[in-house]
């Protein structure tokens, strides 16, 4: 009897922490991300923000909301300064986080879709790494790549992105 209660005891003890221990690790529903991005392959820099929403525990979807772009975008040697905001350049990723402790991983994969006299189709994808601060703020890294094709040229690019910033829970 000894034995048998000491087991139940090991058990409910193992239960309310695996408990604790998910309901600390939930993220926030919505999440805002101020961003910077560097871009190899059309070299330049980009500053903007993010929104991510998490509908489920292990899958978000992230926005681009505007991105302050510096660079050499188009490929002809001089530099440009371009804004983008995402009511003209719709980006949409989906985000699959992957469950560890201490600097969690996520890989993600998305579409982009821009249209001002032509049309340009973004894929995207790569892996991303957070580290949280507090229960709703996490800091992140994330090396990437953007597959483009612009119809106007007829040509596709190819661009390395690697993106650093911070995401803070909005809505719980």
């Amino acid at each position: 009897m000894k034995r048998l209660s000491i087991i139940l005891l090991l058990l409910l003890m193992v239960g309310l922490g695996e408990a604790a221990l998910r309901k600390s690790s939930r993220r926030p529903f919505i999440e805002l991300g101020p961003k910077a991005s560097l871009y190899i392959g059309s070299v330049g820099l980009g500053l903007g923000a993010e929104v991510v929403v998490n509908p489920l525990r292990n899958i978000g979807l992230r926005m681009d909301i505007a991105e302050l772009y510096f660079g050499d975008r188009d490929g002809d040697g001089e530099g440009d300064t371009q804004f983008y905001f995402n009511l003209r350049n719709l980006t949409v990723d989906g985000i699959l986080y992957i469950p560890m402790s201490g600097i969690k991983p996520y890989a993600f994969f998305g579409i982009g879709v821009a249209a001002d006299g032509r049309t340009d189709f973004d894929f995207r994808s790569g892996m991303g790494f957070n580290y949280s601060v507090t229960s709703g703020t996490d800091l992140f890294f994330e090396p990437g790549i953007i597959v483009s094709y612009n119809s106007a040229r007829d040509e596709t690019d190819v661009w390395f992105r690697f993106s650093f910033g911070g995401r803070l829970g909005i809505i719980r």
